[in-house]
This record gives C-alpha cells, sequence and structure tokens, in this order.
C-alpha cells in the first residue's frame, strides 16, 4: 500500500500535467528504479515498463515528425528521430518536468547523484510513458507528449550540448571523405571544480568547427555541430 504522502505526490505531478490515472500503482512503480526495489526487496522495478514507453516513444516520435516534415526524406527524419528522443534530452525533459523529485532510488544511487543523472532521468521518463500508454491508451496521451516532450525535445536536440552533432558529423565525414573528424582540445583552464574546454574539430587535416564548455562532451558536440553545418553548405545540403 502506498503512503497518502506518495498518493498525494503522484496526483499533483498528474493534475500538473493535466492527467489522470486510476491505477496510480503504475506510475509508482515507473518511478521505483532497480536500486530501490533491491534495497527494499521489492519483486518489480521500472524496467519493464522504461521497455514498453521507449517503444511507444518512438512510434508517436515518427507520427510526429512525418506530419510535421511533409517532404523530408527518411534520412532526415530518422536523424531528428535519435536526437529528439536520444537519453540526454529525455533526461532534460524528465529533469523540468520535475520526474527526478519523484524517483525512489537506493541509498547508494541517491549518494552518487542518481537524481541528477540524465541517463536514468531518460530511462524514468520513459516508464512513465509506458504506464500512461497502458493506462490511456495512444491518442490520450499523445497530446501530452507532443506539448511536454517532442516539442521541447526538438528545441533542445537543436542545441549544442544535447544534440547529437558528433554522430551527424562523423556519419557525413565518412560517407564524404573516407575518413573519420578529429576533435583536439586548444585550451583549457579553470579549477578542478570550474573547468572551461575550447576544442576545435579537424577535418581532413583543416579545424572546420570551434567549441567551448564546461566539460570536453559539450565542447566537442559544439565543435561538430559548427563543422556539421560547415560541411552542409559545402556539400549543398540543406538543413530541415
Amino acid at each position: 500500500m502506498m503512503k497518502p504522502e506518495r498518493i498525494g505526490q503522484l496526483r499533483l505531478f498528474l493534475s500538473r500535467h493535466s492527467l489522470e490515472m486510476s491505477r496510480l500503482e503504475l506510475l509508482d512503480r515507473a518511478l521505483t528504479h532497480s536500486s530501490y526495489s533491491f534495497e527494499n526487496q521489492l519483486e518489480y522495478d521500472n524496467e519493464r515498463l522504461e521497455f514498453l514507453g521507449d517503444s511507444v516513444l518512438g512510434l508517436l516520435v515518427s507520427v510526429y515528425l512525418y506530419e510535421e516534415h511533409p517532404r523530408a526524406r527518411e534520412g532526415v527524419l530518422s536523424k531528428h528521430k535519435a536526437t529528439m528522443i536520444s537519453r540526454g534530452v529525455l533526461g532534460k525533459r524528465a529533469q523540468d518536468l520535475g520526474i527526478g523529485e519523484l524517483l525512489l532510488l537506493g541509498k547508494g544511487e541517491e549518494q552518487n547523484g542518481g537524481r541528477e543523472r540524465l541517463s536514468l532521468l531518460g530511462s524514468a521518463l520513459e516508464a512513465v510513458v509506458g504506464a500512461l500508454y497502458l493506462e490511456l491508451g495512444l491518442d490520450r496521451i499523445r497530446q501530452f507528449l507532443v506539448k511536454q516532450v517532442f516539442e521541447p525535445g526538438r528545441m533542445l536536440s537543436a542545441t549544442d550540448e544535447y544534440g547529437d552533432y558528433k554522430s551527424l558529423l562523423q556519419e557525413l565525414v565518412q560517407k564524404t571523405f573516407q575518413t573519420v573528424p578529429d576533435y583536439v582540445v586548444t585550451s583549457e583552464s579553470g579549477p578542478d571544480h570550474n573547468k572551461h574546454f575550447d576544442v576545435g574539430v579537424v577535418i581532413n587535416g583543416e579545424v572546420r568547427g570551434s567549441g567551448s564548455g564546461s566539460r570536453k562532451k559539450i565542447a566537442e558536440n559544439q565543435a561538430a555541430m559548427r563543422g556539421y553545418w560547415w560541411l552542409c553548405e559545402t556539400l549543398n545540403i540543406k538543413l530541415d
């Protein structure tokens, strides 16, 4: 049996997003991480719902992109889909939706910052989608997903931090030049707790994009974004 306080938290979450569920235990399960389940000897966690939610997201984002980009080819749609529901983008959306505050985590996972880890949060959002699908069906959750996941996700996926531009650039460079881009750190400054990196992406021996950020991964992705834009312009590829 769920405690009244937990029931209130889940109902408040649903109310904020204009959703209703009669089976709150489904939502509670979607927010139960395996670490919590293990420590409390529960017979369930959110992994099965995560599996289901991943498929539901894949279907509905495909429908969304098909309708939003009526002239885009399959390859462009696939790239948009991959970035819009990447684990980083889903994690950021989960964070903004307040899912992190509702997660049931084991003590070790909690101490290791699991409540803020985007990959874990993204998985939790997938599980929540799975629970909502079982309760409400595709048509009733589609509006929620478009408003709260797909449209914000499209904007996030276009940014230098959350969009997977390294993969996009590598694929295009390999196809065009039969080689791969290289990333070089041009400068590094700041103390360990507040680092700043400047990175350049090298394509065929020339720096074709630069980026900066608090982590090398962010700086590399920003450089890749600019390198990708340069190569698309050079090849006269229209960015949809």
